[in-house]
C-alpha cells in the first residue's frame, strides 16, 4: 500500500474556539493545541490513519474567525493548497469557521482549476474543546471523504450533530441556512452525497446521490490542466434589494468606479420598477458596468416571467440563472482580475466553470 499524504489546513473559527470565563467564544486554539485536542477526543483517529497508511501534516496560513476573513485570505488559502499539491500531498482538509465557509469553498472552487485531489472544508457549531461538540463527527467524516480518491475538487462536509453522519456538498453550491445542527444545504441542486454507517461493521459508506453533478465536476477537473489562479479584484458592489431600496445607491457606486454589480432580487428576478424606487434608470446608467442578478430565494433566475423582471432585463440586468450569491461574489472577483471587457466578463460569468451554474438537469 502506498502511503497517502493528508494535510490539515487549520484556519481557526468556532471549531478551534476557546470559551472565555464569561462563556463567549472570543479566542481560538493554536494549531498544536487543536491537533492534540482532536486526537484526545477522536480516540480512534490514530488507529484509523495507521490502518489507512496515512501521513498527516499541517499548515496555518491564516488564523481567524471566519466572519473576519476577507478575499485576500481566500487567496492565502488557495496558495496553501497549491503549496501542498506541489509537495505531493494527496488530500486536504480545511478546518474553517462556519459563518463564511461557503464563500471560501466557492472561492477555492474557482481558484484551483483542474485540481486532481479532494479539498474538503469542515467546521463545527460547538468548539472542539466544548461539551457536546459536533467537531469530532465533522472531522471524522471529512477524513473519510478526503481519503476517497473519487473526489477531485472542492467540497464541504458537515453534520453539525454529534454521531449523525454528514452531508457532502459541492463547494460552490452550498449555503449556511441556520446557526445550529446541520446548518448547510445545497441550493438549486441536490447535495453530492451522504455518509452512512455500514450496519454490518463500524465502517462508513459514502453514497453519491447527485451523480450527474458529481461526475460533471470530476470530468471537468480531469480534462483541465491544474492551474492556480488566486488573484482577486475586490472592486465590486453587492446590494440586497428590499421594499424602499434607494436605486441611487447603484448610481453612487457607478460614480465611484465599481467594476461590476450584483443585485440580489426577489424570486425569479423581480424588483421595483415603480416611481422613484424604480431600478430601471440606475441599471441603464451603469453602461459599461455589468449588473448581474441573483435571487434571495432558491430557484432559476431567468427574468422571463414577470413584467417587472422583463423590464429590468431589457434595461441591461443579466440573470445568473441558478448561481447562488455565495458563488457569484467570489467568481466575479476572480473574473475581474482576468477580464476587463464587459462582454468577456459576462460570458465567463455565464459559463459553468466549477459546477456553479445550470448546465445539467436537477
Amino acid at each position: 500500500m502506498v502511503m497517502t499524504k493528508l494535510r490539515i489546513i487549520y484556519t481557526g473559527g468556532t471549531i478551534g474556539g476557546k470559551f472565555s470565563d464569561s462563556g463567549d467564544i472570543g479566542h481560538d486554539l493554536t494549531r498544536k493545541t487543536f491537533i492534540s485536542t482532536l486526537s484526545n477526543k477522536y480516540s480512534s483517529l490514530e488507529d484509523y490513519l495507521k490502518k489507512k497508511d496515512v501521513s498527516l501534516s499541517f499548515d496555518t496560513p491564516i488564523r481567524e474567525f471566519s466572519e473576519n476573513l476577507i478575499p485576500s485570505d481566500w487567496s492565502k488559502l488557495a496558495k496553501s493548497v497549491d503549496n501542498a499539491i506541489n509537495e505531493g500531498i494527496d488530500s486536504i482538509i480545511i478546518a474553517h469557521g462556519t459563518d463564511t465557509m461557503c464563500y471560501s469553498s466557492a472561492a477555492l472552487s474557482f481558484m484551483l482549476q483542474g485540481i486532481k485531489i479532494p479539498v474538503v472544508f469542515t467546521g463545527s457549531n460547538i468548539p472542539l474543546e466544548g461539551e457536546g461538540t459536533d467537531a469530532v463527527t465533522n472531522m471524522h467524516d471529512a477524513f473519510r471523504v478526503a481519503l476517497d480518491k473519487r473526489f477531485k475538487g472542492v467540497f464541504l462536509v458537515f453534520s453539525g450533530i454529534p454521531d449523525k453522519p454528514s452531508d457532502i456538498h459541492l463547494g460552490c453550491r452550498v449555503r449556511k441556512k441556520k446557526f445550529y445542527d446541520n446548518c448547510f444545504d445545497s441550493i438549486n441542486t441536490n447535495k453530492i452525497g451522504i455518509l452512512k454507517k455500514n450496519i454490518f461493521s463500524s465502517n462508513y459508506n459514502i453514497n453519491i446521490v447527485n451523480d450527474k453533478l458529481f461526475n460533471s465536476v470530476i470530468e471537468a477537473n480531469d480534462n483541465k490542466d491544474y492551474n492556480l489562479i488566486n488573484a482577486l479584484d475586490e472592486k465590486i458592489s453587492f446590494f440586497k434589494v428590499y421594499p424602499g431600496f434607494n436605486p441611487d445607491l447603484i448610481s453612487y457606486v457607478v460614480e465611484k468606479k465599481t467594476k461590476a454589480i450584483i443585485l440580489e432580487l426577489y424570486n425569479a428576478g423581480t424588483g421595483c420598477t415603480r416611481n422613484n424606487h424604480s431600478l430601471i434608470q440606475s441599471i441603464k446608467k451603469a453602461n459599461d458596468i455589468p449588473v448581474f442578478i441573483t435571487s434571495q430565494h432558491e430557484g432559476n433566475v431567468l427574468m422571463d416571467t414577470y413584467k417587472t423582471s422583463l423590464e429590468l432585463k431589457e434595461a441591461g440586468a443579466i440573470p445568473l440563472r441558478d448561481m447562488i450569491t455565495e458563488a457569484a461574489i467570489p467568481k466575479l472577483m476572480w473574473i475581474l482580475k482576468q477580464k476587463t471587457n464587459k462582454d468577456e466578463i459576462i460570458d465567463l460569468m455565464l459559463t459553468n466553470v466549477s459546477g456553479e451554474i445550470d448546465c445539467y438537469e436537477h
